[in-house]
């Protein structure tokens, strides 16, 4: 069995970072993190959320659904901004909030889609380690995505060009 190449998954200690490019790297993972788990909460609940972050280097990013002034207006108590025709438009808003639920969705297909993907590129992978499938040309077709298919078309190409090549030197 082959040894770790990684440490694998362990707990980061809570404790402010001492190199500033470090802080920034994980302050952008953290924050888009965070955002999309927002993202997801509003999307399984239909809760009004709004996030308003401060980077290390003092930059504002912000998170709204269905927009970060909206609900920072219904938290206030301040009348809901005039929408882009110059006054509220209930009708807008739902169509506006029903496009964004679908578009979510969306989204949490693609990242599904995405994790299956990885899966099936490890499994691939790890099976060429282990030697299950020495030769390349006898990996499983019906596992293989569409990207994966077009390459193994343009390997096989070339290998049919070389030995056509190599057929006639010999003739």
């Amino acid at each position: 069995m082959a040894k770790k190449l990684t440490r694998g998954h362990q707990k980061v200690p809570i404790v402010e970072m001492e190199k500033n490019n470090n802080l920034h790297v994980t302050f952008s993972k953290r924050r888009n993190g965070l955002f999309m788990k927002a993202n997801e909460l509003c999307t399984l609940t239909g809760a009004e959320v709004a996030l308003l972050v401060f980077s290390p280097g003092k930059r504002a990013y912000s998170f709204g659904h269905s927009s970060f002034e909206s609900v920072i207006d219904k938290f206030v108590g301040n009348k809901p901004s005039p929408s882009v025709h110059g006054g509220t438009n209930q009708h807008v808003a739902n169509h506006h909030g029903d496009n964004i639920d679908e578009l979510n969705n969306k989204i949490i297909d693609l990242k599904t889609q995405l994790k299956a993907n990885k899966k099936r590129e490890e499994v691939l992978g790890q099976m060429i380690k282990e030697g299950q499938h020495k030769n390349w040309w006898q990996a499983p077709i019906g596992e293989m995505n569409l990207e994966q298919l077009l390459m193994m078309k343009k390997a096989l190409e070339e290998l049919k060009k070389k030995v056509q090549d190599e057929l006639k030197c010999q003739i």
